[in-house]
């Protein structure tokens, strides 16, 4: 009896040891995924890193996370990543679901496989340094990273070296010529006989003009965005700046306002596809595009006058933005759009009223507008509610 006891004993701790050899190992993968992580493997082979989760083992699944997290990676064996599914499921209807994706991904295999901690410091123009950024929060700042275009590739190769020098895109030194842009659209609102947004007052706004400024004063809680539709000059290849002067010294120093700018979108009328550009008076600022799940970033800029008297400005040249606040150079992005840009706007904050002046749209000398052409741009005048218009944060990693 003694000895039956002692072989079921062993053969118990067989078992055990057996499959906790074989769970150490356990692939599973949500086809979801899939494609992510061999994005991931390749980009680890291009520089020399040879991974191989399916021998050594690795799980990625959904749940539903607490606290506001996006991902979150069990230091487990194998490793077990863990992305919440509601917050995969809204990212995915927006246009830039696939490099948010990435990111998210990215950053925790960055835990799971590369051993990476959080990393929380920024470049010299504000951006953070590393998609591996989360965790405890850093003045309030929420977790968005730019993650496209150059910044993408510079992010990935951080990922993989964490040693490398600042990319060229972070320098505060302007790198492209912004002289020579010469209006070819502008309004001063100095009379009431200049074509300009409708003088109303109803139960949802009130225009007027006050002192050679356009008044918008809003009555509803949610964000408007008041646009100019330009017939003509402006495709997407052309080189243009854009400027308005924001006076709004007594509302709520959260809320931001700003630019907006961008193709028509004959499927919804609030142009879900439209730039835009945005402060508050706590000296923050944010660019995006409506058909992006979120703002690209959030920046402390110090050029921002706390007053809420701030012209910004805006130059799109070949495929990138440069940014301006109050005549200083903050920052440089990748355009989204991709069709001809008509709109040309600005962003109401909710239940609050709003001054602006000197709008003014701007071409270089070199692409030789004419006067006549100048004379024949048509101009339609609107204005629509947008529900949301700033869209959510997101979520930490």
């Amino acid at each position: 009896m003694f000895l039956k006891v002692r072989i079921f004993i062993y053969l118990f701790l067989f078992l055990v040891l057996f499959n906790s050899c074989t769970d150490s190992h356990k692939y599973s993968i949500d086809p979801a995924f899939s494609d992510y992580l061999q994005r991931f493997e390749n980009e680890a082979a291009s520089r020399g890193r040879q991974l191989d989760p399916k021998s050594s083992g690795l799980i990625i699944e959904f749940g539903a996370l607490a606290n506001n997290d996006a991902g979150l990676t069990h230091y487990e064996t194998p490793i077990r990543i863990q992305i919440d599914k509601t917050y995969w499921d809204d990212i995915t209807l927006s246009a830039n679901a696939d490099l948010m994706k990435e990111n998210l991904i990215f950053h925790e295999l960055g835990h799971g496989l590369l051993g990476r901690d959080h990393l929380n410091t920024t470049l010299e123009n504000g951006d953070w340094k590393s998609i591996m950024c989360g965790g405890t929060t850093v003045n309030n700042r929420p977790w968005n990273v730019n993650y496209r275009g150059v910044r993408r590739n510079y992010y990935v190769d951080e990922l993989f070296n964490p040693n490398i020098a600042n990319p060229s895109f972070s320098s505060m030194i302007l790198p492209v010529d912004t002289t020579g842009y010469n209006p070819i659209y502008q309004l001063n609102f100095n009379n009431s006989q200049e074509k300009s947004w409708p003088i109303v007052d109803d139960a949802q706004h009130t225009t007027s003009l006050d002192n050679g400024r356009f008044k918008f004063q809003s009555k509803i809680d949610a964000y408007y965005i008041a646009f100019a539709t330009l017939t003509g000059p402006i495709n997407i290849s052309s080189n243009f700046s854009y400027e308005l002067t924001f006076f709004y010294p007594t509302g709520n120093a959260t809320n931001f306002y700003g630019l907006a700018f961008g193709p028509p979108d004959a499927s919804a009328s609030t142009n879900k596809s439209a730039e835009y550009f945005s402060v508050n008076n706590n000296q923050k600022m944010q660019m995006g595009n409506r058909s992006c799940y979120s703002f690209f970033t959030e920046l402390s800029e110090p050029a921002i006058f706390t007053s809420g008297t701030n012209k910004l400005k805006v130059f799109k040249i070949g495929t990138f933005i440069y940014y301006f606040i109050n005549n200083t150079y903050c920052y440089m992005s990748e355009i989204t759009a991709t069709n001809n840009l008509t709109i040309f706007g600005f962003i109401v904050p909710p239940q609050s009223t709003l001054w602006l002046d000197n709008f003014v749209i701007a071409q270089n000398s070199k692409t030789n507008v004419s006067a006549r052409i100048k004379q024949n741009i048509q101009v339609g005048f609107d204005m629509q509610i947008i529900d949301k218009f700033i869209p959510d944060k997101v979520k930490a990693n």
